[in-house]
C-alpha cells in the first residue's frame, strides 16, 4: 500500500489503453499514428481483454482491477517460485522483500517490476515465474503452457523465461552450451546481411530518431547509476550460485545467466550492428527476472552466510550494504567486496574477524548514506496533493524498499526472541493499526475516477463535431483525446515511444514534429531529455500551430482570441483548418 501507491493511467499505462480504445472504435482510433503504420499491439492479446474489461466496467475500473489483478498474480508467481527452491520460512521472506522494494531497472528506472499501473507486463512476469516454478518441480506440460501464455501477452517480458529456461537446462551440457552459442550467432548474422531493412538493420535516419527518442535501448547510453542497479542484482545471484544449494543455487545461477546474456546480446546485436528484431525485443530487459529473483533470494544468502562465521557473515554484511546504496559508485564498490568476500574463508580467523568489522563499517555507512539520501530528497511534491503530508513522507521513504526492509529485519529478529510471545503480538498490533489507517487513503486511489462514465458522454456533442479520423491536438491531456473524444492525436511524447516499433511510424512523428518546428521545438517530442506527456504551452504558440493547419482540431484551456467549435466548462474546441483559411484570406 505505501511502497507501490496505484497511480491510475500514467506512464505506458496511456499508451495500452490506447490500444484497448482502438479495439472499441477502430474506425477513427486505428488511424492514430501510433497505431496506424503497425505497433507492438500485433503481438499480444492483451488488448482485447483490456477493451473487454472497459466495456464492462469504464476505463478507470477496468485499469485499476486489471492491475490489481496482476500485482496479486505477481505476488502469487514469486511466492511459488520461492516455495519451489526453498523452505516456506525463507520464502516468505522473499516474498515480503520482494513486495517491500521497487525493483527498479534500466536507465533512469523506467521500468519497474511491481508497477503501479496497468501494463501487461506484470501478468507476463507472473506467467514466467509460475513457468520457472513449475520447470523447478519437473512439470514440463504446465511449464511449457505457462510460458506459452506469457509469450502471447507480452512477447518481450516472456523472452527472459525462453532464456532462463535454456540457461537452466543447456549450459550444464558443454555441447548443447556451444551449440547454442553458435545458433545464436548464426541468427544475429543472418538478421544482420540477409533481412531487408524493416528486419534486418536500423537505417542510419531511424536509428537516429530511435537513440534520441528512447537511448535506453542502447547499452552505450547508459550511466554509472544504471549499471551500479544490475550490478547489485548480478552480484545478489553471483553470491547465491557459490552459497546456496540444489534448486535455490538454480535459481541464482539460471537469473544471472539470463542477466548476463541479456547484456551480451543486446551489446552484440543492438549497440554493435543495430539489429531491428532485437532491438524491438530488446534483451537488457531480461534484468527484470535478475531484480525478482536476486529480491526473492536475498533473505535466504544472508541467513546462509550468516551462519557460516566470520567470513559468511562478511558476505552477508557487504550484500546487504550493497543492497543498500542501491545505485552510484558505492554500489559498486560494495557489490566488488561482496564478490571478493567469497575468498575470505581462506583467511586466518584473526583476519576474517578484521574483515567482519569492516563490513560492520561498511553497512553503518550504507545505513547513513540511504538516511541522508531520503532526508535531503524526498518525492513528497510529486504525489497526490490530496493525501495528508505525513502519509506522502512516509510512502517516500517507503518508496526504494530501505524502510520496509528495516522493518522486515526488525520483525523478524523480534519474533525470534525466546519465550517472548508479547513480542510478535505487539508487532501484530502495529501491522494491523497500520493498515487501518493507511487502508481509506489506499482505498481513495484505486477507486478514484479520471473518466468517470459521465464525463465522457459530456464530450458526446464534441464526438460529433470532429469526424472519425480526424487528427486532434490535445498538449495537455493527450490520454483525454483517446478517452473523451475517440479520435487521434496528432502528435505527443507518448506516442514517439514506440519509435523503434515502425519505421513509418518513427518518420511521419518527425514530420509532424518538423511541421511545428515554428512554434515548439522538435525535441519537445523527439528527444529524450526534453520529452514530456503533457505539454504546457502559451496561448500564442498555441495559436500559432493551430493557424499551421498540420492537424484538424485543438483542444485547450486558454482564449486563443478566435471562435471556437464547442465549449465545455474551461476547454475550448477550434477548428484549424478554418483558421488557417482565415489568416491566408487576411493576408
Amino acid at each position: 500500500m505505501l511502497a507501490h501507491p496505484y497511480q491510475g493511467i500514467f506512464h505506458d499505462a496511456n499508451l495500452y489503453a490506447l490500444q484497448a480504445l482502438a479495439r472499441l472504435h477502430p474506425d477513427s482510433l486505428a488511424q492514430d499514428v501510433f497505431l496506424r503504420f503497425g505497433s507492438q499491439d500485433r503481438f499480444t492479446v492483451f488488448s482485447p481483454a483490456y477493451a473487454a474489461a472497459m466495456r464492462l466496467f469504464g476505463v478507470d475500473r477496468a485499469a485499476a482491477l486489471l492491475t490489481l489483478l496482476s500485482q496479486l498474480a505477481l505476488c502469487a508467481g514469486g511466492w511459488c517460485l520461492a516455495r519451489s527452491v526453498m523452505l516456506p520460512k525463507y520464502a516468505l521472506l522473499g516474498l515480503v522483500l520482494l513486495i517491500a522494494v521497487p525493483g527498479d531497472y534500466g536507465p533512469g528506472r523506467i521500468f519497474t517490476c511491481v508497477e503501479p499501473f496497468l501494463t501487461p507486463r506484470m501478468g507476463a512476469e507472473a506467467l514466467v515465474l509460475l513457468s520457472l516454478a513449475a520447470a523447478f518441480s519437473a512439470r514440463r506440460f504446465w511449464c511449457l503452457a505457462l510460458l506459452s501464455a506469457a509469450v502471447a501477452l507480452h512477447p518481450v517480458m516472456a523472452a527472459a523465461g525462453i532464456a532462463a529456461l535454456l540457461a537452466a537446462y543447456v549450459t550444464p551440457h558443454p555441447r548443447l552450451s556451444l551449440a547454442l552459442i553458435l545458433a545464436t550467432a548464426a541468427v544475429v548474422l543472418c538478421a544482420a546481411f540477409a533481412l531487408p531493412a524493416e528486419w534486418g538493420r536500423l537505417d542510419a535516419d531511424w536509428l537516429t530518431l530511435a537513440s534520441q527518442r528512447s537511448p535506453y535501448l542502447f547499452l552505450s547510453f547508459w550511466q554509472l547509476d544504471d549499471w551500479s542497479r544490475a550490478a547489485v542484482a548480478l552480484t545478489i545471484l553471483i553470491v547465491g550460485s557459490f552459497t546456496l544449494k540444489l534448486r535455490a543455487r538454480l535459481l541464482c545461477r539460471t537469473a544471472a545467466l539470463t542477466m548476463i546474456g541479456g547484456f551480451v546480446l543486446t551489446w552484440a546485436a543492438c549497440d554493435w550492428l543495430h539489429l531491428t528484431l532485437f532491438t524491438q525485443m530488446q534483451p537488457w530487459r531480461w534484468q527484470w527476472l535478475g531484480t525478482l529473483a536476486a529480491a526473492l533470494s536475498l533473505p535466504l544468502i544472508v541467513i546462509v552466510n550468516w551462519h557460516r562465521g566470520a567470513a559468511g557473515r562478511a558476505s552477508a554484511l557487504l550484500l546487504t550494504s550493497a543492497w543498500i546504496f542501491g545505485v552510484s559508485e558505492f554500489a559498486i564498490i560494495a557489490c566488488l567486496t561482496a564478490l571478493l568476500s567469497l575468498a575470505f574463508g581462506r583467511l586466518r580467523p584473526r583476519e576474517q574477524r578484521l574483515v567482519f568489522w569492516g563490513s560492520c563499517a561498511v553497512l553503518g555507512l550504507a545505513l547513513l548514506w540511504r538516511i541522508g539520501s531520503n532526508l535531503d530528497f524526498t518525492d513528497v511534491h510529486y504525489m497526490d496533493a490530496s493525501l495528508p503530508l505525513w502519509l506522502r513522507r512516509v510512502m517516500s521513504f517507503s518508496h526504494d524498499g530501505f524502510a520496509p526492509g528495516a522493518l522486515l529485519c526488525l520483525v523478524v529478529w523480534v519474533t525470534r526472541i525466546p519465550r517472548k510471545p508479547i513480542a510478535s503480538r505487539c508487532c501484530a498490533v502495529i501491522g494491523i493499526a497500520t493498515i487501518v489507517v493507511v487502508l481509506p487513503f489506499t482505498w481513495q486511489g484505486w477507486t478514484q475516477q479520471e473518466f468517470p462514465q459521465l464525463k465522457i458522454e459530456r464530450f458526446a456533442a464534441w464526438r460529433q463535431a470532429v469526424a472519425p479520423g480526424e487528427d486532434v491536438f490535445w498538449g495537455e491531456s493527450p490520454l483525454s483525446t483517446w478517452v473523451l473524444l475517440n479520435r487521434p492525436s496528432y502528435i505527443s511524447g507518448l506516442q514517439t515511444s514506440g519509435i523503434i516499433f515502425s519505421r513509418q511510424s518513427a518518420l511521419e512523428l518527425e514530420r509532424r514534429a518538423l511541421k511545428l518546428r515554428e512554434f515548439i521545438g522538435p525535441p519537445t517530442f523527439l528527444s529524450w531529455d526534453y520529452v514530456g506527456a503533457h505539454l504546457s504551452l502559451t496561448p500564442e504558440e498555441l495559436k500559432g500551430i493551430c493557424g499551421l493547419a498540420a492537424f484538424d482540431y485543438l483542444v485547450t484551456g486558454a482564449d486563443l482570441g478566435m471562435q471556437p467549435v464547442a465549449v465545455l466548462d474551461r476547454l475550448k474546441l477550434y477548428r484549424c483548418a478554418a483558421q488557417a483559411r482565415a489568416a491566408a484570406a487576411a493576408t
